[in-house]
């Protein structure tokens, strides 16, 4: 791809695209039934010559914050140089990961570059993580181990939480305390044509039924996004430096920012930005992390 070089319109916008998420890496380590991106479709990813150019190109149309994800971004084998070219343009940086790939010896290696590692929970329960598809049975514990390096190391920690029919009437208080993140974000779990059409409607929840699992849990100040805030508001690119979103509950690609300026191609497929504010999307990223007892 040649990369178009224009990019006049960016001084046009009335609001940078402040906050991405990079959806680098299509294919996952796990099979999550109600997952949002499984993203059969895309057949093709970029070279590493191509993605660390990404980065660069983002930088330029104002995103402070790149939010690296799949499928599972630690299945990219140059996920560590997106990583550092990011820093370098002194962005704030998020993984967001299963946990099913990330070790320690990953985490010391990219410590000063990560600063925040983003943790896929949706139970307490083993046997529940495992019905959903993510893990093997032992998620859980994988999660309670690597969040421990993580505090170490002095990372940032959000857990990613998504409620649906087999955990809304769970009790996650104690797990969540003991992990201590940052954020604890929990979504309603939200229907994606083509996406995740098969188990949708045996994990789908009410509202009301949403609602009842944050109220729950709202001593823990839970960030919730339920369907209405979540369709349209995230700034999302996909493996082939597209942007995509879901507002029509389906996922709509725009042309690769390779080849139009962000800001044509944002265009191409909308985004809400005040629901993005509504939702939380700006927040301090910058602070500092917690001190572990």
């Amino acid at each position: 791809m040649k990369m178009k070089e224009n990019y006049s319109c960016l001084n046009n916008s009335s609001f940078p695209l402040i906050s991405v998420n990079w959806h680098l890496w299509p294919r996952c380590t796990n099979k999550c039934k109600f997952c949002f991106g499984t993203f059969n479709e895309i057949k093709s990813l970029l070279s590493k010559e191509e993605a660390l150019k990404i980065p660069s190109i983002l930088n330029s149309a104002g995103t402070e914050k790149l939010s690296l994800t799949g499928g599972e971004p630690l299945l990219c084998p140059h996920l560590g140089d997106l990583i550092i070219e990011a820093k370098k343009l002194d962005m704030t940086t998020m993984l967001i990961t299963s946990g099913s790939l990330l070790t320690g010896n990953f985490i010391e290696e990219y410590k000063s570059y990560i600063d925040w590692i983003a943790l896929s929970l949706d139970s307490s329960k083993e046997e529940t993580q495992y019905k959903l598809g993510r893990g093997s049975g032992n998620h859980i514990q994988k999660i309670k181990e690597i969040v421990k390096v993580i505090h170490t190391a002095g990372i940032k920690l959000k857990i990613n939480t998504v409620v649906t029919s087999m955990n809304w009437e769970e009790e996650m208080t104690d797990l969540i305390i003991e992990l201590n993140p940052q954020r604890w974000k929990v979504f309603q779990v939200l229907s994606v044509k083509g996406q995740n059409d098969e188990y949708f409607q045996s994990l789908q929840i009410s509202s009301e039924q949403f609602d009842n699992f944050v109220q729950k849990h709202e001593s823990l100040n839970p960030i919730a996004e339920n369907n209405e805030l979540m369709r349209g508001s995230y700034l999302m690119l996909d493996a082939m430096g597209r942007f995509f979103q879901n507002s029509e509950g389906y996922l709509k690609y725009s042309l690769s920012i390779l080849e139009v300026d962000p800001y044509s191609a944002i265009q191409q497929v909308g985004w809400h930005y005040e629901k993005f504010k509504k939702r939380g999307g700006i927040y301090n990223w910058n602070l500092k992390p917690r001190s572990v007892s």
